[in-house]
């Protein structure tokens, strides 16, 4: 099982969204991690035949996914980032009218529904109308209608965006529980989203990849640029004008500060090991200052 992508480019006039990626997705979790406005959205799009690149190709197990049609839409589970339901549809009645439009016949339509809302622990509220669901509840659907026909290829687009702490733990763990035998994409914001179920990470940066591997291969490239220190509580604001800061902790009338930067930002700093998050920071913290 194999999903190869070769050359694929989304352009808007001058502006490319997603420029000249390629790649090989085989089974495993793959966190796609990037600022807003990286491109990771317009990537899954692509990747589930909702919008047309402007070049390059898609191939699932050899065959172009644009060719491939209503077989390809088969193997595939989409979760968007604002999946559409009815308020007023219940919980089973939704997965039902999922199931319908999949083409999944009645009688496994509702063995299926009903063994993944107990899955994702929705069973005992099926009749309940989904208006009055949470958000965490509201997700946990989601992902139920994405896997009613058992896809092998699985799209997810910021599924933890809003949730409590909590929620997004119950949420990673279902993913993972999901996860096994199917190439599964879960793009994200969020650091700790992918750092415990992803076995490879895809830093995405205006529309391409700038590093593909293990967490703790990328990680790699910014040794020996994050340090931590100890400075006055009254030199925090105007150091962190100055430099890309990460954590802090106050400590009486100090602060320690967990700076990420090429040289020794002072001179009582101490390198120490980076994680993902100072990865993230790293490569995005003047992208997020800009919003």
């Amino acid at each position: 099982m194999e999903l190869r992508i070769e050359h694929l480019t989304k352009q808007y006039g001058s502006f490319f969204a997603v420029n000249d990626i390629n790649i090989v997705l085989t089974r495993g979790v793959y966190g796609l991690l990037g600022a807003n406005g990286a491109g990771k959205t317009t990537l899954m799009r692509l990747l589930c035949d909702i919008q047309t690149p402007t070049c390059g190709t898609i191939r699932y197990d050899g065959q172009d996914i644009r060719t491939y049609g209503d077989h390809y839409r088969n193997v595939l589970g989409y979760l968007p980032q604002d999946f559409g339901y009815y308020p007023n549809f219940t919980a089973l009645k939704f997965l039902l009218y999922m199931s319908a439009i999949k083409g999944l016949s009645k009688g496994f339509a509702m063995q299926r529904s009903l063994e993944l809302l107990e899955e994702v622990g929705l069973l005992q509220v099926k009749d309940k109308k989904i208006k009055t669901f949470s958000g965490g509840m509201k997700q946990r659907l989601g992902i139920a209608q994405a896997m009613l026909n058992d896809p092998k290829v699985l799209v997810l687009d910021e599924p933890t965006a809003g949730l409590d702490p909590k929620e997004r733990v119950r949420f990673r763990n279902l993913i993972s529980s999901f996860s096994q035998n199917k190439i599964v994409l879960l793009s994200t914001h969020i650091v700790s989203d992918v750092e415990y179920i992803a076995g490879d990470i895809l830093v995405m940066k205006q529309g391409k990849f700038i590093h593909e591997g293990r967490p703790d291969e990328i990680i790699r490239s910014i040794d020996g640029k994050v340090w931590e220190c100890s400075v006055p509580n009254a030199d925090v604001p105007s150091l962190e004008r100055s430099y890309n800061i990460g954590n802090m902790r106050m400590e009486g009338a100090s602060t320690v500060l967990r700076v990420i930067n090429e040289e020794k930002p002072m001179e009582n700093a101490v390198s120490v090991s980076p994680n993902l998050e100072d990865l993230y920071l790293y490569y995005f913290n003047e992208e997020e200052n800009m919003k």
